[in-house]
């Protein structure tokens, strides 16, 4: 696959207002899906207003986006190769 695996990981827990800063951005090769797995093209990304609370390190209906991990976001993606059944 020649596709890019593009990243927004949290890189520090925002005071106030989220500012550039406490993101980093991640760029690699699209590895190829192991056994049971599959890889996708994003089509659509929710943004919510509930996200702002994911980044808070405290109790929700989810657990607290880790710092180093992706943002979570409800998504749209078209199948672009798979190893599921």
């Amino acid at each position: 696959m020649s596709a890019t695996n593009r990243q927004i990981r949290l890189a520090a827990r925002p005071v106030g207002e989220v500012k550039p800063d406490d993101w980093e951005h991640f760029s690699g090769p699209v590895d190829e899906p192991g056994p049971g797995l599959f890889a996708g093209r994003t089509r659509v990304i929710s943004l919510d207003p509930a996200m702002r609370g994911w980044l808070d390190d405290r109790p929700s209906y989810l657990p607290p986006v880790g710092i180093g991990e992706v943002m979570r976001a409800g998504s749209v993606i078209e199948v672009t190769a798979s190893n599921h059944p």
